[in-house]
């Protein structure tokens, strides 16, 4: 059994580049080690009750000219789907995508490419963003024999799990490291045991994934056990008596159908967290720009907008997560791929606390080139006169 996720491909007459692309996905899953946990189907219309989905026009004349695809591709995108046009020649982009895609920056399709373009997609549905991670936040006295089985099984599925046994020094500031790891992982799975609402560090790890809006599932112990304060409400996955089985030392543990199930959920939870926290991002910026009343915002492919104001075009970026040196590098890739070339490039994170090592990183990333670094609390100000 596995996780669904779509590819919408919008085409008329371009099944030789869907079935490439088909193919270039389920290579890619093979290769990153999914392909027995997510399934990534390709569909000519998204699905109701809607999955994690992004969209690509596969360009033509005959499919910029076909009323019903226009509307189809129209509709879409007005509820929120990316879509990503591909076309043989971008110097003929308008003749061979609707209205609708023509102020989105396209792609030429080339078939030595398609494996990069597969990349793509998989990062957009957040499958494969770079690097899957997870938080898993527990107390010890009766959830770690759990937490690590979780990290074993999350590791083989392909995601990098955090739990702090594994991956705080001895002699470290706990607090700390956690508040670091948080920041980085953007994704807590909480295995609500009995005991976790009287560990101080369950409920400090959970309130920090709240309040800095993170992808949140929690797994919730058979009997209802007392809710971890503050986390009422929140999305939950329960485990049944069936799903648990005792281990050599007599602890509970999970059963291999009940992890097969849990993964399947962290996999759509972890996509759609991480489509949120863009989302929220990308909104607080065109909410920004709207505001300021000098400014005009283009959604652009991969999560970036352009911002245009009088003669200064600014590529803006988003980071779910802490930002990195790659970040601001594919940023200023992009930047200069664009034509005409916008000014600058802008990176706007979700980070409220970057530590001093990484700060100096990314200054020294910036330094030289038309970029710059902002926290998303700081992009309400930026487009005001």
């Amino acid at each position: 059994m596995t996780t669904t996720y779509e590819i919408v491909a919008f085409h008329a007459d371009r099944a030789d580049w869907a079935d490439h692309l088909a193919a270039a996905i389920a290579g890619e899953l093979r290769s990153i080690g999914l392909h027995e946990s997510v399934t990534v189907e390709q569909v000519r219309s998204p699905s109701i009750p809607a999955r994690p989905a992004v969209g690509v026009f596969l360009g033509s004349e005959a499919g910029a000219q076909d009323t019903d695809l226009i509307e189809r591709v129209a509709a879409a995108a007005k509820n929120g789907l990316v879509v990503i046009p591909l076309v043989e020649d971008l110097a003929h982009y308008v003749d061979h995508t609707p209205p609708p895609l023509h102020p989105v920056n396209g792609r030429r399709w080339h078939d030595h490419d398609v494996p990069a373009l597969a990349r793509l997609l998989l990062e957009e549905l957040g499958i494969e963003d770079r690097s899957r991670r997870v938080f898993i936040s527990h107390k010890r006295d009766d959830g770690l024999g759990v937490a690590e089985q979780l990290h074993d099984a999350l590791t083989k599925a392909g995601f990098l799990p955090f739990i702090d046994r594994f991956a705080i020094p001895a002699g470290s500031d706990v607090q700390s490291a956690i508040a670091d790891a948080l920041e980085e992982y953007a994704f807590l799975l909480l295995v609500e045991t009995p005991l976790a609402h009287t560990s101080r560090y369950v409920f400090w790890e959970v309130d920090y994934a709240l309040s800095h809006t993170m992808g949140t599932l929690i797994l919730r112990w058979p009997d209802n056990p007392t809710p971890v304060p503050g986390s009422v409400g929140v999305n939950r996955l329960d485990v049944a008596p069936d799903d648990l089985t005792a281990d050599e030392h007599g602890y509970d543990v999970l059963t291999d159908s009940a992890i097969e199930r849990i993964i399947r959920e962290v996999e759509s939870a972890h996509a759609a967290g991480i489509v949120r926290r863009r989302r929220m991002l990308v909104q607080s910026i065109e909410d920004a720009v709207t505001d300021s009343g000098t400014a005009t915002c283009v959604p652009l492919p991969g999560w970036r907008l352009l911002v245009s104001e009088q003669d200064d075009d600014t590529l803006v970026g988003v980071a779910p997560r802490l930002p990195t040196s790659r970040d601001l590098y594919e940023l200023d890739c992009d930047r200069r791929q664009l034509s005409p070339k916008p000014h600058s490039g802008l990176l706007v994170h979700a980070s409220r606390r970057i530590e001093s090592s990484r700060q100096a990183e990314l200054k020294w990333a910036i330094a030289n080139r038309q970029l710059a670094l902002a926290a998303e609390t700081e992009v309400g100000a930026r487009w005001r006169d």
